[in-house]
């Protein structure tokens, strides 16, 4: 069954994705969009704006930083921050694929988000996150991809906003360029990544809490 009261929130002028659930704020990740900024045309490597749902979701249970090709594991893992990896952006550990809901604007002939291959996915190039370095997709750090993959599914709604135009008054948030308020009420870092990482395996779980002890 859908939440519907969960949604992701990307804004590219932060770069910031940001996980919302019944208006509050559960788990922000830095984040890396299209170096070509923001746009919607077939072969433009831009990052589209915009309504999206979370149309599939790769990788449950594969190894963090395994190697993607054509959205299939390769068995290889990526060296993270190597200079090779970097320039051949790779995609890695796990997919998140997009599709676009608004018709015109992301849905459609020469424009459509999911026959674009608009993914959220993980990336070895982490020290260029923060940063608009990517070829059109939302990257993300391998560990954080792996708790946001964790934290949503199939039919979670995507919002992509080019600015995060807000007025922040007490508790309340307004997203005033789609109309969206959300309490930003922060709960505790340690309870989201506890949450999401309940929905690893034993083995997997330990491995990433062994990766955040030597952070």
């Amino acid at each position: 069954m859908i939440d519907l009261e969960k949604m992701i929130v990307i804004s590219v002028e932060e770069q910031k994705l940001r996980l919302i659930q019944n208006d509050y704020k559960i788990a922000e990740y830095s984040i890396s969009t299209s170096k070509f900024g923001i746009g919607n045309k077939t072969g433009s490597n831009m990052t589209p704006s915009g309504h999206h749902i979370v149309k599939e979701k790769i990788g449950d249970h594969v190894p963090a930083n395994s190697i993607y090709k054509a959205g299939e594991f390769t068995k290889e893992i990526a060296t993270i921050n190597n200079k090779k990896a970097v320039v051949e952006d790779l995609v890695t550990t796990r997919i998140v694929k997009l599709e676009g809901m608004e018709n015109g604007i992301n849905r459609g002939s020469g424009i459509d988000s999911y026959k674009r291959e608009i993914w959220i996915h993980g990336t070895p190039a982490e020290d260029k996150i923060g940063s608009p370095v990517s070829h059109g997709c939302i990257r993300m750090k391998n560990d954080d991809i792996i708790l946001l993959f964790n934290s949503i599914e199939v039919g979670t709604p995507v919002n992509i906003e080019m600015k995060l135009i807000a007025k922040v008054q007490g508790r309340k948030t307004q997203f005033a360029d789609r109309g969206h308020t959300f309490r930003l009420k922060d709960r505790r870092k340690q309870s989201v990544l506890d949450s999401a990482l309940y929905n690893l395996s034993g083995k997997d779980r330990r491995k990433l809490e062994e990766r955040r002890k030597d952070k």
